[in-house]
């Protein structure tokens, strides 16, 4: 069975002849010099070859060991399994339970006979960090503040180490508390209150956010409510379930005002310096 990258070559050497007698850093910086638009027609000729079911569906994770999509009967089984390798490898802000893990996994598929390229995710994940994303402009607004970035070269190393040096105008021992408070509230109380949340008030919903104006390279975020709405999508015909459960994404911004106001007050309540 060729994997992704073995139709990459395949097609590659159809339309540059001396491509056999490149390496394989010699054939990355080929791909380099290719346009965007260049890169996307070629992936999206791979993509019908590669790509499973109605939508050409694949899971870029497995691209040089495909996993076999077949044999999972809905999002659910796929989901779990994440769920249960994540536990066993040690991972961090798990359910004692199965609720729903889709940490964002990226995709593939073909719709309209337009490449789709996509990441799978919770709704409850995609509103905590949007959330959290609203956090940090509001410590920016309590705590103005500039942060440098810098490698530094290791003696004994052949690797640097990113070192970073933030000024907030002599209120960085202020700043650094409020950071430090505001990130264990985000992990240990916000996280698990959006999860519950979600989990209680929204069944079997779908929602589709894309980052931009249509174009022929977005990027999709294909979101799942709970484990209801995993179970009632499968991968060989991925888009038109998902459909079926999708609700308008404006939907979402009520929820994020929601929790966003309930964070700042917390926020501005709970913290001592």
């Amino acid at each position: 069975m060729n994997t992704k990258k073995d139709y990459y070559d395949i097609y590659l050497n159809k339309i540059v002849n001396f491509y056999k007698k490149l390496n394989e850093k010699e054939k990355s910086e080929l791909w380099n010099l290719l346009s965007d638009y260049e890169k996307y027609k070629i992936s999206l000729k791979i993509q019908k070859k590669v790509g499973y079911g109605a939508d050409k569906f694949t899971l870029n994770e497995y691209a040089i060991n495909p996993v076999d999509l077949s044999k999972y009967k809905n999002l659910k089984e796929w989901d779990k399994e994440q769920y249960i390798y994540q536990k066993k490898h040690g991972q961090t802000h798990l359910d004692k339970k199965y609720k729903i893990y889709m940490f964002g996994d990226w995709c593939r598929l073909i719709e309209n006979k337009k490449l789709i390229y996509g990441s799978l995710f919770s709704l409850s994940s995609y509103i905590f960090d949007n959330v959290c994303e609203e956090l940090n402009r509001f410590e920016e607004g309590l705590y103005p503040h500039k942060t440098k970035f810098s490698f530094v070269k290791n003696k004994n190393d052949k690797y640097s180490t990113m070192k970073t040096k933030t000024k907030a105008y002599g209120k960085e021992k202020e700043l650094k508390q409020f950071s430090s408070f505001k990130m264990k509230f985000e992990y240990e109380i916000l996280a698990p209150k959006i999860k519950k949340y979600i989990l209680k008030n929204i069944e079997n919903r779908t929602y589709r956010i894309v980052d931009k104006k249509e174009t022929f390279d977005n990027f999709h975020l294909f979101l799942f409510s709970d484990k209801s709405a995993l179970k009632n999508c499968r991968f060989d015909s991925f888009l038109s379930d998902f459909n079926k459960l999708k609700r308008d994404d404006r939907e979402l911004k009520v929820i994020e005002k929601k929790f966003i106001k309930y964070a700042k007050n917390y926020l501005m309540k709970n913290f001592e310096y």
